[in-house]
């Protein structure tokens, strides 16, 4: 099993590090569209009409792709207060079990997004005329991350000595 254990571990690590790169390309290309969108605005006085769309659906990206990174680190809010006083064996089978109900969390959210998918490759965004599944695709890519982090955080607790 402990195979099993570095295997998720590592695969979580590498989709981690691929993640983080994506959401700093992401807001450093945000940042400059947005800079040279404002450039455009005030010296130009002219606008760029589909940096607003874009910055929207990078923002999307950011958020969602972002959360899955803080889920990976832990550094989304928790109370601490009542998981600090629980036993190592209650601890492990808290962490289990979060873990368990964020899976089936995301589980119903790909279900409803497969479901809604055909729907949104028929609409069209206003600017830029692409599938609204293109932004939309955010949702159940990061939820698709989150249970593989999830996964992994169950083999650790699992296997932990």
């Amino acid at each position: 099993m402990g195979k099993i254990v570095n295997f998720t571990s590592k695969f979580s690590d590498i989709l981690d590090k691929q993640i983080s790169k994506l959401v700093v390309l992401l807001i450093f290309s945000l940042s400059i569209l947005l800079g040279v969108n404002v450039f455009y605005r005030y010296a130009l006085n002219d606008s760029i009409y589909w940096s607003n769309e874009v910055a929207r659906y990078m923002l999307v990206y950011i958020v969602f792709f972002g959360s899955t990174m803080a889920h990976k680190h832990k550094a989304h809010i928790r109370i601490d207060i009542f998981y600090a006083k629980l036993s190592k064996k209650y601890k492990k089978i808290t962490e289990i079990a979060i873990s368990l109900l964020f899976i089936f969390f995301w589980i119903i959210v790909l279900i409803g997004s497969g479901k809604l998918l055909p729907l949104f490759m028929m609409q069209k965004t206003a600017t830029l005329s692409i599938p609204f599944a293109y932004p939309f695709a955010a949702l159940p890519l990061s939820g698709i991350v989150w249970i593989i982090y999830c996964i992994n955080d169950i083999m650790k607790e699992l296997y932990k000595r």
